[in-house]
């Protein structure tokens, strides 16, 4: 009986240090950018809303209709500001924007952060082109963010505000293909810029001990700004990550969204969200909600908890119970692996092993820092990232790699073939 209660107490201090412990656990971010107004999540809005409704005297919303039925809702004679934060995509099909053109020709507002719009319908209009895809996942979770990053310049309105600059992740800003050009005209008036290298090549400074870009030339890039279209404005940015949770903790994303605004009229503003519940934003919509909002409901379920933790108590005493004898199943991987080694060894096919020796290395690799040296497109990034990772300099790799995997087509002699297998286990020691 002793045995049996010393049992249960140790039960009960397991649990209650397995519930201090969940809860103090550090909480798991979700990297997905849905720019929604209810998530607390980085790349979510909920923090940056609230800054925002705090700041404008104006007012600020969010809706969860879409253009169409806001131009269908709200009086022809109202002007508002409508704010749109989408990855890509942010006109939900033709119906969108034909209906955001008809309200800015009456003089209604627009303040659009997309990556892409993904139609040419509103660029042939407004004369603008857009190119890029809304915020790498993969680049936020890689060693190397943070690492490179890009400056935005505020170049607007300059007798008002004060030149500032925005220090972003080049991944946040994606250097390599989200642009804003005018395609000639003369329509938009640049708000934020961004002045990047073009024909660049690295070049390895002896000094530094590391790769310098040597650039042949800087380009300005329009990243934000301002066209008029009818009676209204519309701003389009190229950098959506700005109007974010992340952004507004890590890069001062409230103050760029307030100059931009300050390039509007004072309307209201509303902000689309096809996600938000405009009454109840930020409530769960879990199926306990209802069931916990009503006291007789709660309560059974508080019974019903404290039934199975007694029924745990009283059924914990342990029960002997025959305990049949069974033998462990037999292990045929060595046997396995003699076998195959037999074959190869019968076979003498060295080019076929360096294949498989290589293809089990790409894979490592991809495992270890997510470089992909399958990709025959990119290969010189990618000697350059693993140089970045193995301190192994970039020529080397690229004449080694370059060997082994032209050894896998031609026959190659003992000797050599281990050479090639010791130099691809000495790289991934490095990588470990």
């Amino acid at each position: 009986m002793k045995l049996a209660r010393g049992f249960i107490i140790a039960m009960l201090i397991l649990f209650a240090c397995m519930m201090v412990i969940e809860t103090l656990a550090p909480r798991h971010f979700k990297w997905d950018a849905t720019y929604a107004h209810a998530s607390d999540e980085p790349f979510g809005c909920a923090l940056f809303d609230s800054v925002m409704a705090a700041s404008l005297g104006q007012g600020y919303t969010t809706t969860s209709l879409t253009l169409s039925q806001l131009e269908k809702t709200i009086p022809a004679n109202e002007r508002h500001t409508y704010f749109i934060i989408a990855g890509d995509s942010p006109m939900n099909g033709t119906t969108d924007e034909l209906a955001m053109l008809n309200m800015l020709k009456r003089g209604d507002q627009f303040l659009v952060a997309s990556g892409a719009w993904g139609s040419d319908t509103v660029e042939q209009v407004l004369n603008i082109d857009t190119r890029g895809y809304g915020v790498s996942i993969w680049a936020l979770k890689n060693t190397y963010l943070n690492k490179d990053n890009d400056t935005l310049i505020w170049t607007g309105d300059d007798s008002r505000y004060p030149p500032k600059k925005w220090i972003v992740a080049q991944e946040l800003s994606d250097t390599y293909t989200r642009l804003l050009t005018n395609k000639g005209h003369s329509s938009i008036r640049p708000l934020l810029t961004r002045a990047c290298y073009q024909d660049g090549e690295y070049q390895w400074d002896s000094v530094a001990e590391e790769d310098v870009l040597v650039a042949a030339h800087v380009q300005v890039d329009t990243m934000a700004g301002v066209i008029n279209h009818g009676k209204g404005k519309i701003i389009v940015s190229v950098v959506p990550s700005m109007f974010s949770n992340y952004g507004v903790i890590y890069c001062d994303g409230t103050t760029l969204a307030l100059r931009m605004m300050s390039q509007l009229e004072p309307y209201p503003v509303i902000r689309l969200d096809p996600a938000a519940k405009t009454e109840e934003a930020g409530v769960s919509e879990s199926p306990l909600r209802y069931v916990l909002s009503q006291p007789p409901m709660k309560w059974a379920i508080w019974l019903i908890i404290v039934t199975v933790l007694l029924a745990m108590v009283f059924t914990a005493r342990r029960r002997q119970r025959v305990i049949p004898v069974i033998a462990p199943p037999v292990n045929r991987a060595l046997e396995m692996v003699k076998h195959i080694g037999s074959l190869y060894f019968q076979r003498h096919d060295n080019a076929d092993l360096m294949a498989k020796k290589y293809q089990f290395f790409v894979e490592e690799v991809r495992k270890l820092t997510m470089i992909d040296l399958d990709d025959e497109n990119h290969l010189d990034d990618a000697y350059l990232q693993l140089q970045h990772a193995s301190g192994i300099p970039r020529d080397e790799l690229r004449q080694q790699l370059q060997e082994i995997v032209a050894a896998t087509d031609i026959p190659v002699k003992d000797k050599q073939l281990m050479r090639h297998i010791d130099y691809l286990n000495h790289i991934l020691e490095k990588l470990k």
